[in-house]
């Protein structure tokens, strides 16, 4: 057994078993068996399957995995993640869930969130210009800009994962950079690579 925290192993079990199975279907005994550990050590450490997949959003999903992009722009960012989402759609398609007890979409928007609140953070000098990052740091009220962009990502991605299985990775960002043109957010650069893109 690894010398990494118990939860932790169980938080990376759970992804592991989300590989290959729809969360509604995973039981405490397909993680704990993942996990190499029994019921009763599930349990000293989660409540439910729930509680678990909500601590592993971070482990999925977290700022280290673009670390090397903080000196990019924006939209290489959003490529990156939403080529991400595509290298891993199983997996992503496996994790949605809306139901009474939990809400995927919730969590996911909470992630998000934090991790676009440190982007903003800690930004370079000269990404702090970018029109993405005076979107934020100008607005009335910071929190809640975040979290709109958070939502529509999360939505434009969730969408995407559970409602049409011919979208590519490329369809996803041809629309986001549509978007994020048509209100301005993106600098002369990146419309350079919009044309270089939609000539290919």
């Amino acid at each position: 057994m690894p010398t990494e925290a118990t939860d932790a192993i169980i938080e990376r079990a759970l992804i592991s078993v989300l590989e290959t199975k729809p969360f509604e279907k995973i039981t405490i005994d397909d993680i704990a068996r993942a996990a190499e550990i029994d019921r009763s050590t599930f349990y000293r450490y989660f409540h439910s399957k729930y509680e678990a997949l909500s601590s592993s959003f971070p482990v999925l999903i977290n700022a280290e995995m673009f670390q090397q992009l903080d000196a990019m722009h924006p939209s290489s960012r959003l490529e990156t993640v939403v080529n991400w989402v595509a290298e891993h759609r199983r997996l992503m398609k496996n994790l949605l869930i809306e139901n009474q007890q939990y809400s995927s979409f919730t969590e996911l928007v909470r992630v998000v969130s934090s991790i676009l609140n440190d982007f903003n953070d800690s930004a370079p000098e000269n990404y702090k210009s970018s029109p993405l990052v005076l979107l934020v740091t100008e607005a009335p009220n910071r929190k809640r800009i975040i979290r709109l962009a958070a939502t529509m990502l999360v939505s434009v991605l969730t969408d995407y994962i559970s409602h049409d299985a011919s979208m590519t990775a490329d369809d996803v960002m041809i629309d986001i950079r549509y978007l994020f043109h048509r209100l301005g957010l993106e600098d002369e650069t990146s419309e350079d690579d919009n044309a270089a893109t939609r000539t290919k």
